[in-house]
């Protein structure tokens, strides 16, 4: 019984000592300052002191965890609810939505550069010409380039010419077709060729990179308007030059694509049919017998201005083995 009495004594004492420990622990809490997580997140207790009075044990205080939110008191709705000026709300926050969604979305109109090219056999070269040329002013568009030049055999004596223009005019995009039409109506089409290119994505990327670059420009300013130092300013100087020079050769990149977009360009070909003659052909055999004698000539002093060195050379050569010869003789 002595040893059960002494381990029983010893289990007491433990008991005691833990109880002990336990209490002074919350005590220490319960008076002691908030902690720093409290601190940082803003939550302090209510009441001078920390924390809330615990009733039971010596009345402690433990420290305040998170606030509970108190609910917000909802007032009765007295009036009612007037369903047309809902409707006229909703429909002004969605125009001044869709208004500030197309400031920073781009432009869903694609970019197209048109072309085109037409060969047209006209039998009035003159009129026709001056056709031309009214149709593209009348669809308010110019003439950037033209040439008028005559061909055939005939030419210096006028006998089988023909006159021929190459004509390239600039017209609205929009009025492309309609142009296109009209100068097909002038006479017999020989050929046409029509092509689009699509530039949307260029114009885009070069949007992108001048807003871009605008504003690195705006940030050099100010950081130039702060700067002290000689070499500081320097620095952004350069800088600042290499921007706006990205600047300019991307400003006329876009205005070059947009005046290509803008006004589609043609390209005509007129000219007169082909002189219809009728001969026996003995003019043309005896034009081919002097061309081949004139060829024949020219080919024989060719090859006498090539052989002639080498006949000097053979001459030269002989002339010393000839003397040669007569001295041993």
């Amino acid at each position: 019984m002595g040893k059960y009495s002494k381990i029983a004594v010893v289990v007491v004492l433990c008991l005691l000592a833990a109880s002990a420990g336990f209490l002074a622990g919350l005590l220490q809490l319960s008076e002691g300052p908030p902690s720093v997580y409290l601190q940082q997140t803003g939550y302090y207790p209510e009441e001078e002191g920390g924390g809330v009075k615990v009733g039971g044990v010596g009345g402690g205080r433990f420290p305040l965890a998170v606030p509970t939110p108190r609910p917000f008191a909802v007032a009765p709705v007295e009036e009612e609810i007037d369903e047309k000026e809902i409707d006229e709300k909703r429909l002004e926050y969605a125009e001044k939505t869709s208004a500030g969604r197309s400031e920073f979305e781009p432009a869903s109109e694609r970019k197209i550069i048109q072309t085109a090219s037409l060969e047209i056999e006209v039998k009035d070269f003159q009129s026709s010409f001056d056709a031309v040329v009214e149709i593209v002013e009348r669809s308010e568009g110019f003439v950037s380039d033209s040439r008028v030049y005559t061909t055939g055999t005939g030419a210096s004596t006028g006998a089988g010419e023909r006159k021929k223009a190459m004509i390239t005019v600039r017209v609205p995009k929009d009025n492309f077709l309609a142009v296109l039409s009209e100068i097909e109506r002038l006479g017999t089409v020989k050929s046409k060729h029509t092509s689009g290119e699509d530039v949307t994505e260029e114009f885009i990327d070069l949007n992108a990179r001048l807003n871009n670059s605008e504003r690195q420009e705006r940030r050099l300013l100010e950081i130039l308007e702060t700067a002290e130092e000689v070499k500081d300013v320097l620095e952004v100087e350069q800088e600042l030059w290499r921007v706006r020079s990205e600047i300019e050769s991307l400003t006329g990149r876009k205005k070059y694509l947009e005046n290509r977009v803008e006004l589609a360009t043609v390209s005509v070909l007129l000219h007169e049919p082909e002189p219809i003659t009728q001969s026996w052909g003995l003019r043309d055999a005896f034009r081919s017998a002097f061309r081949g004698f004139v060829s024949v000539v020219r080919g024989l002093v060719i090859l006498v201005g090539y052989a002639l060195p080498i006949l000097i050379l053979l001459g030269l050569g002989w002339l010393v083995l000839r003397l040669q010869w007569r001295k041993r003789g």
